[in-house]
């Protein structure tokens, strides 16, 4: 068994061992005390061989803490007094020196005896972190807010370093279905239908962001998808520590405007001296095809990124072209003096084939908003006098259309879309040298095409069902006023017969055959000597063939039927070669103009009294017609159209080669 080893040792409280109970290297212990001693031996300097404590310390029970129960001294001083347990006495005795120290330190008592009074007094036997702490939160109420920084904040893309098309009001476009782009992002896929703004030279660069801060600290980098593009650490630029300017471009990174946050629109109001703002901008960052995103970091802050797709499409600008029309195969027709006319009806829709190439590359126009999938939009304004609009057109209207569209649709092959017009409800014959049809435009994200129609070379007859007086038509010339009694418009009748002044007939007019040679024609709401041969192919519908025969003068005649009338207004607009008045069943009336079968002339005035007759067959008042425009008045002195079995007044006009009339009427006066 093992021999136990003790030290010298005492059971006494307080008894320490003398020099010659130990020799050098021998250990002596209290056990009472837990105090260890040994001999120390100075070889002859200073105080010579004594006994020294190992730890001159108390522990607390538990280990919780110890104490010195003698003055403490620090350096060579020698202590005067023992620190209390209240530490209400501070020693001073000298200077300690250390690399890193842990734990409370008290302030103590200044030199000038105590604390002058101020913001914050602080109390001698307070700790230096809770005095730290207050002086802090005081200066916190003197220093401004310091300015935004970069966390979170929307970047935009400079949108005028984007291509752009002629007319088009924005740079975002849809993304094409039928291929799956490159995603250079290292997120979410872009999806087709999905709009995006494009760009193509492969560089992107953004709006210059102004007034963030810190202006003077940290480390800004801007990255195009997950690689930096450019980098800078801010340097403090004014006051002790300045160490220049920020400004600069760093890669395609550019820093401008660093400078006092007091001068920051931003953030107003801000103490000179205290922050420093800049203004950033990515310029001309290189970025690959495919879709991409780019943001900044400046320290802990990030922005929001940006996206957009590099477009390698080689697309060229759309082109319409057009086909032949296709007329209507079963039309509904309206006749005027034998001669057919297109109505409105839906049945008579002229339809002709609209081709676009080059309709889409990797993207479209649109894929939202009121352009929409448009592919062709409808150019309507002034443009529907004759015929209706077709209206736009999108993708899915288009031969293999689909919303998306797919890519590169169009290019090689046009694709192509029907498209139909019907007639106006008007009375107009379209002559071949206008336009027929509205114009056409295509916008892409590769260009345009404007301003397309299809040239037509065919004279259209159009005649609606609607009636109207402000133009000529044979079965409604328009009466306005008063006049005399009774109701009704006038209406054509036939002329008879050739010459100024035959023996006056009135049976009733057929619109639908083909008139006597002697007749006028009204077609397209205009009345004219007409020698047209309507079954040309220049002309639609084809009609009858007035081109021979017909060269002498042409006669158009109406009839008012109406009581109690003496006088009344003709109102013309146009040429014409004659105009005579009668009262075909007032013997008194036919009997007084022997001469001319009934017949007064209102190109001749009237006597001022009695009724036309043989010798003054004059029926104008106050200005005769003359073949021009105007409003003439026609009177019958003391007859009046009671005095006619049928109420009915006859008025013949001329027509000479060359004479049209576009408005006629008859007024009260």
């Amino acid at each position: 068994m093992a021999t136990p080893y003790r030290f010298k040792r005492s059971a006494v409280s307080g008894k320490r061992p003398g020099t010659t109970d130990l020799q050098l290297g021998e250990l002596a212990l209290n056990t009472y005390d837990g105090y260890l001693y040994a001999e120390r031996d100075t070889g002859g300097v200073g105080i010579g061989t004594t006994i020294t404590l190992i730890n001159p310390w108390t522990e607390n029970y538990g280990a919780g803490s110890i104490f010195y129960s003698n003055p403490i001294g620090v350096g060579t001083a020698t202590p005067n007094s023992v620190a209390n347990a209240n530490n209400s006495v501070v020693l001073n005795v000298g200077v300690v020196t250390a690399n890193t120290y842990h734990g409370d330190q008290i302030i103590g008592t200044p030199t000038g005896g105590s604390f002058r009074t101020g913001a914050y007094t602080p109390v001698v036997t307070e700790k230096t972190k809770d005095s730290i702490d207050e002086l802090n939160y005081i200066l916190g109420k003197l220093v401004p807010t310091a300015p935004d920084n970069t966390n979170g904040i929307t970047i935009n893309i400079d949108y005028s370093t984007l291509p752009t098309v002629p007319g088009a009001s924005t740079t975002v476009r849809g993304l094409c279905a039928g291929f799956t782009p490159v995603n250079n992002t290292g997120g979410a896929a872009q999806s087709a239908g999905s709009e995006y703004y494009r760009n193509n030279d492969n560089t992107i660069t953004t709006d210059v962001e102004t007034d963030y801060g810190p202006g003077d600290s940290g480390t800004m980098t801007a990255y195009v998808n997950a690689v930096g593009v450019g980098t800078t650490t801010f340097n403090t630029s004014f006051g002790l520590y300045a160490a220049g300017s920020n400004n600069g471009t760093y890669g395609s990174l550019v820093i401008t405007n660093n400078t006092d946050a007091a001068d920051s629109a931003r953030n107003t109001g801000i103490t000179s001296l205290f922050y420093e703002v800049f203004d950033f901008q990515m310029l001309n960052a290189p970025c690959p095809d495919g879709y991409n995103k780019a943001h900044f970091t400046h320290g802990s802050s990030t922005t929001n990124p940006i996206y957009w797709y590099e477009d390698p499409s080689t697309v060229g600008a759309p082109d319409i072209t057009f086909s032949s029309v296709t007329i209507p195969s079963s039309p509904t027709l309206a006749y005027s003096s034998g001669v057919p006319h297109y109505t409105q009806a839906a049945g008579n829709a002229f339809t002709y084939v609209v081709s676009v190439e080059n309709a889409t590359g990797d993207m479209y126009y649109r894929a939202t908003g009121g352009s929409a999938n448009r592919l062709l939009w409808a150019d309507t304004s002034g443009q529907l006098t004759y015929f209706t609009s077709a209206g736009t057109k999108l993708f899915n209207q288009f031969s293999g259309g689909t919303h998306p569209p797919a890519r590169n649709f169009g290019v090689g092959t046009p694709v192509t879309c029907t498209v139909s017009h019907q007639p106006q409800d008007i009375h107009k014959t379209v002559d071949n040298t206008w336009n027929h049809f509205h114009r056409w435009d295509c916008w892409t994200p590769y260009g345009r095409d404007q301003n397309q129609r299809l040239n037509y070379d065919k004279n259209v007859n159009l005649m609606g069902t609607t009636a109207r007086t402000d133009e000529v038509d044979e079965d409604n010339i328009g009466i306005t006023g008063t006049l005399g009694s009774g109701s009704g418009n006038a209406t054509r009748v036939n002329a008879g017969a050739s010459g100024d002044t035959p023996s006056p007939v009135y049976t009733a007019w057929s619109p639908n055959i083909s008139v006597a040679a002697y007749e006028s024609v009204v077609r397209g709401a205009d009345l004219r000597h007409d020698q047209t041969d309507y079954s040309a192919s220049v002309w639609l519908p084809p009609g009858p063939d007035y081109s021979s025969g017909r060269s002498g003068a042409q006669y158009f005649q109406f009839e008012i039927i109406r009581s109690a009338v003496s006088e009344f207004n003709i109102v013309v607009t146009g040429t014409y070669g004659g105009c005579w008045v009668c009262m075909p069943n007032n013997s008194s009336w036919t009997t007084g103009l022997s001469n001319t079968n009934g017949w007064a002339n209102m190109f001749a005035a009237y006597s001022g009294s009695g009724v036309p007759n043989n010798a003054n067959s004059g029926c104008a008042q106050a200005g005769s017609m003359n073949g021009t425009s105007g409003t003439y008045k026609c009177v019958f002195g003391t007859e009046s159209s009671t005095n006619d079995s049928n109420n009915r007044i006859l008025v013949r006009l001329k027509l000479d080669s060359g004479d049209s009339i576009t408005a006629l009427t008859i007024a009260a006066t």
